[in-house]
């Protein structure tokens, strides 16, 4: 019964660990890992600065609302080439698995299945002070995000949930890795 058992565990354990190809598999990494997944679920950022507007979105298809953040429409400060011509909010918080601060230029106006984010030019810039941060909208995830953002005259909060990265963190948990967005680490690697 005993020796049952252990062969039984034992299958599971490399069953688990064969799925997981493209996953991390020591543990520190896989802890890491599934803090970079809960980081991709969940985003909460603050800002102080001009600007003014709300918008509430229920994935791309579902969204309603307009934000401009920042004044004056020119260069984000601290540039070499440019001089600055407006005033950015100071943001804080994390977009995706990405936190840090930045200064930030929002403009977005959304509406059912439509949004000025999906233009050439999104109308977001951004430029790091700390952390990694995307330098504009493109990439940061809002298409399957069910989020709402205000702006009032000097203070903006932004939150957001995505279910769909949600499913990404609980497979984790089980050794997969469905948004391939775990960095891989070979069996030698993690021998060490």
């Amino acid at each position: 019964m005993l020796g049952r058992s252990t062969l039984i565990m034992v299958l599971v354990g490399f069953s688990v660990g064969c799925a997981a190809e493209t996953g991390r598999r020591d543990t520190s990494s896989w802890l890491e890992a599934r803090g970079a997944d809960v980081m991709d679920t969940v985003g909460i950022r603050v800002g102080v600065g001009p600007g003014l507007g709300a918008l509430v979105r229920v994935t791309e298809a579902m969204q309603l609302g307009f934000i401009s953040r920042g004044a004056g429409g020119g260069e984000l400060v601290g540039t070499s080439e440019h001089r600055a011509r407006g005033v950015p909010v100071f943001m804080f918080g994390n977009i995706g698995r990405y936190g840090g601060a930045w200064f930030d230029e929002h403009h977005e106006i959304a509406f059912p299945g439509y949004s000025t984010r999906e233009e050439d030019h999104t109308g977001i810039a951004r430029k790091p002070i700390a952390g990694h941060v995307s330098p504009d909208g493109q990439k940061d995830g809002w298409k399957g995000s069910f989020g709402v953002s205000f702006h009032a005259i000097l203070v903006g909060v932004e939150a957001e949930f995505r279910p769909f990265e949600l499913v990404d963190f609980v497979a984790g948990l089980l050794g997969y890795d469905p948004s391939a967005d775990d960095v891989p680490v070979s069996w030698e690697t993690s021998a060490n």
